[in-house]
């Protein structure tokens, strides 16, 4: 329920900003900031600025959802669950350099789908329905993880 009024508040924050969630990344598998912004991919991900916080319409019909962590949120993920359809993208927003990202079921092991350990925006797009949980590598024995469920 609490993602559903994230997707639903992020999109009209989206609209009310002129944000198209585009993004433009050239990473596949990843793409630019949610909210309109614009990124270029690379290894490990994309950067990119633009938007406000929340979620906003992809095209296609896509959704970006957005994840913020550190900060005022200490040492978690908000949301720390998330759902999403395959196709949408998710952007983390916060301190790689303090929290850096891998993808994975158990601390120190991840499993190479995506990580970010630089920068302040990581965007990746869901192209399998799964379940892909990811940790904090720093802070991942502190209880740093989340999950996005991709249906």
């Amino acid at each position: 329920m609490r993602g559903t009024k994230v997707i639903i508040l992020g999109a009209l924050l989206a609209m009310a900003c002129g944000g198209s969630g585009d993004g433009g990344g050239t990473n596949p598998g990843a793409a630019g900031a949610a909210g309109g912004g614009s990124g270029t991919g690379g290894t490990g991900g994309s950067t990119g600025s633009g938007g406000m916080g929340g979620t906003s319409s992809g095209g296609g019909g896509a959704t970006a959802s957005v994840v913020q962590f550190g900060g005022s949120l200490g040492l978690a993920y908000s949301p720390a669950a998330l759902t999403v359809k395959v196709g949408d993208t998710v952007t983390w927003e916060g301190d790689f350099s303090t929290h850096p990202l891998v993808s994975g079921a158990s601390c120190g092991h991840p499993d190479g789908t995506f990580q970010a350990g630089s920068g302040t925006t990581f965007s990746f797009t869901f192209t399998a329905a799964g379940t892909y949980p990811y940790y904090c590598n720093v802070h991942c024995s502190l209880g740093m993880t989340g999950v996005v469920m991709v249906q």
